[in-house]
């Protein structure tokens, strides 16, 4: 055996055995804010009323609030301010950043759950999940179309809008002109619907039983409409905007619709008479991204800034206030139980968080690059995403991936071999598997979460 490859044996060796060893505040962390910060942040002096010297003090934060959230390091306001992030305010002020090392050690504490001592807790949040949650409200006859006219659309023309029956194997698809519907069984056209405007948003209500349609014309129309999906008969109209309705969806009784638009505004209208109940004008920016609770009247929203507000639909109050996204939040799902919420945003993270208190329960880098981007080329940003009843995750991306998640927020399998953008991505909950619509107007499946190959609807092997 060379010196070399003993060298190299035993630094491996070692490099494993630091990183899996627990990194805890008392014996990792306070010695470096010893060194550079207890100096300003300590029980007697306290700046911006922040004592560091103990874990304690570390929790209860400062006069900004809290510092530290457990798992989710960038978006620790300490973290920020060590790394010198242009966000915040630089620690330790008018000097260089700390060793790489030092900062390392502070990034994985956090990401470790902030344990205090050798042997202690992380405060890490396990998530779980019970499968059969998603049935409960399984419909005895799920809706399938009856004798639809049959529709015409552009085959290579954008996906531009997608939606999966919850209970069906039925999915529609919309491209400019209207929506198609196609059977997963057998992979036929349905028949269509034909619609005037620019679609931004599908999405079929919880039952299954009618498909919302949301859109309108730039600067000119913006509305909402609803289908019957046995007979295409037309149900409601609802919204009479100005601009286009950017995404929209029904609550899971079908009393209340929520929309987003580009004047940033939420508006929340009774089904029933299609009156406006809520006009709510808090968010900063476009509204891209609406989701409804499947159990109750919670609506979650998000804009273009990369906030996210969590409302009651009936009282138009605010329940959470979100922001662990830095972009524009693309899209929304929740769990089939309720208690969690996913997000995916322009900065390639998703989210998890935790409905009983809206706390990040988990942040991945779902599609993110390290590489340098400007708006051509980038490759960092989730473009798509979806939650299925059996707790998958699914997600694509600007690097023109496919990603499939465990209800954990851990990742299943990367579909790869893309070569466009994702325009969608749903899960067939009846099936288990996925599909996939793309900007130049395909439409892959897969026999399963963790295929080999994705499959045209039409048939042949992408």
């Amino acid at each position: 055996m060379s010196k070399k490859f003993v060298f190299i044996f035993f630094s491996l060796c070692a490099a494993s055995s630091l990183f899996a060893k627990e990194i805890s505040y008392v014996e990792h962390i306070r010695p470096i804010f010893k060194d550079h910060c207890l100096n300003c942040h300590n029980p007697d002096k306290k700046k911006a009323d922040l004592d560091l010297a103990s874990m304690a003090g570390v929790l209860a934060g400062s006069s900004g609030g809290e510092v530290v959230k457990a798992g989710v390091p960038d978006s620790s306001t300490l973290y920020l301010s060590v790394i010198h992030h242009d966000s915040v305010e630089p620690m330790p002020p008018k000097k260089p950043k700390l060793p790489e090392s030092k900062l390392n050690l502070i990034r994985n504490w956090i990401l470790g759950g902030l344990i205090e001592s050798a042997g202690g807790q992380s405060q890490l949040r396990t998530i779980s999940f019970e499968v059969s949650a998603g049935d409960t409200e399984r419909p005895a006859d799920p809706s399938m179309p009856e004798k639809l006219t049959s529709l015409k659309l552009e085959v290579n023309s954008p996906v531009t809008a997608m939606a999966v029956s919850p209970w069906a194997p039925l999915a529609a698809v919309a491209r400019h002109g209207g929506i198609e519907f196609f059977n997963l069984e057998d992979n036929t056209k349905m028949g269509g619907l034909a619609f005037e405007y620019d679609i931004f948003d599908l999405k079929f209500s919880r039952n299954g039983e009618i498909l919302l349609v949301a859109g309108g014309r730039g600067a000119h129309t913006g509305l909402v409409t609803l289908y019957n999906v046995k007979t295409g008969k037309k149900l409601a109209t609802l919204g009479d905007e100005t601009d286009v309705v950017l995404a929209a969806d029904i609550s899971f009784d079908h009393r209340f619709v929520v929309i987003g638009t580009p004047t940033k505004m939420v508006k929340i209208f009774d089904v029933k008479t299609g009156n406006i109940l809520h006009s709510i004008k808090r968010h900063t920016d476009w509204v891209t991204s609406v989701s409804f609770s499947p159990m109750d009247d919670r609506v979650a929203t998000g804009d273009r800034n990369g906030n996210i507000f969590v409302w009651e639909a009936e009282k138009g109050s605010i329940l959470f206030s979100l922001s662990d996204h830095k972009q524009k939040v693309v899209q929304m799902a929740w769990r089939a139980d309720g208690k969690m919420l996913a997000s995916g945003g322009d900065d390639g993270k998703m989210v998890l968080w935790d409905m009983s208190d809206g706390w990040p329960a988990k942040i991945v880098d779902a599609h993110k690059s390290k590489s340098n981007e400007d708006r051509y080329t980038r490759t960092t940003g989730v473009l798509t995403l979806d939650w299925g009843r059996d707790g998958t995750i699914l997600t694509g991306g600007r690097d023109r991936r496919v990603r499939v998640w465990k209800v954990d927020g851990n990742r299943l399998h990367d579909y790869s071999n893309l070569d466009v953008l994702p325009t969608a991505v749903r899960v067939i909950n009846e099936k288990k598997d996925l599909l996939i619509a793309t900007f130049d107007g395909q439409l892959l499946t897969a026999e399963d979460y963790k295929a080999k190959t994705l499959h045209s609807l039409e048939g042949g092997i992408k």
